[in-house]
């Protein structure tokens, strides 16, 4: 297995935006911070974090 260094952080975010990651995280049976890190890592490899 491979060990991923982590780092905590805090965000400060609005409430209904905590909602909706909280939301997307139990519908997709993720963490929150595993939802940010696929988020992240989605918007890397398409170079914006905008549709095209």
């Amino acid at each position: 297995m491979v060990e991923i260094e982590k780092k905590k952080i805090t965000l400060s975010i609005p409430v209904k935006t905590n909602e909706k990651l909280e939301s997307l995280a139990k519908k997709y049976g993720m963490t929150k911070s595993g939802l940010v890190n696929f988020l992240v890592n989605q918007a890397a490899e398409a170079g914006t974090i905008y549709k095209q």
